[in-house]
């Protein structure tokens, strides 16, 4: 685990290359030579999400979630905003294979999160809802992120807080087009 708090040791293997034309070394450790501690701004951004994320988890593994793994989530918000979802929507969304989206929903069904229902309109189609015990996940996740926010004011301030929300919505409303009515998912 990277110590953000403490000053870099010195770039690693991999040394010199640079980024940018005349502009900072990075290592493979994605250390700034120049700038000892300091990580790349995406980099910070990848790893409090991480932080964030496995937190989130483990709240949700002691709640009874314990098998629930970030590319659920993925697929719950997909499944909860468009009120249902075939394992072809969900393949596309998450990035894999329909073999392999049949795989995580077969996990999700015999787990308990989900079930596979025939449409009227096409019966070999099957949707993928949420039960109640996916709703209850996909509550007890919203009640840990936002106590995830709560502990971020406590810790730097809610002007601090508010100022990074600010950027990161100018951010992503830059390269996300309204329109997209899932914008969470897996990096690919």
């Amino acid at each position: 685990m990277v110590a953000l708090n403490e000053p870099a040791s010195g770039l690693g293997p991999g040394d010199g290359e640079v980024v940018g034309g005349d502009g900072p070394v990075v290592g493979d450790t994605g250390v700034v030579a120049g700038a000892p501690g300091r990580l790349p701004l995406p980099a910070l951004l990848a790893l409090a999400t991480r932080v964030v994320t496995e937190s989130v988890h483990h709240g949700l593994a002691e709640q009874g979630f314990a098998d629930i793994r970030p590319a659920h989530g993925y697929a719950f918000s997909l499944i909860a905003m468009r009120g249902g979802a075939t394992g072809v929507v969900i393949a596309a969304h998450l990035g894999m294979t329909k073999q392999s989206a049949k795989v995580l929903i077969d996990q999700l069904q015999d787990a308990g999160y989900v079930t596979r229902e025939r449409t009227d309109r096409d019966r070999r189609t099957r949707v993928v809802q949420l039960t109640d015990r996916g709703w209850a996940c996909i509550q007890a996740g919203t009640r840990l992120w936002a106590e995830s926010e709560a502990d971020l004011r406590k810790v730097v301030g809610g002007q601090s807080v508010e100022t990074a929300r600010q950027v990161l919505e100018h951010l992503v409303g830059t390269h996300i087009s309204p329109d997209d009515a899932t914008p969470l998912r897996p990096p690919r």
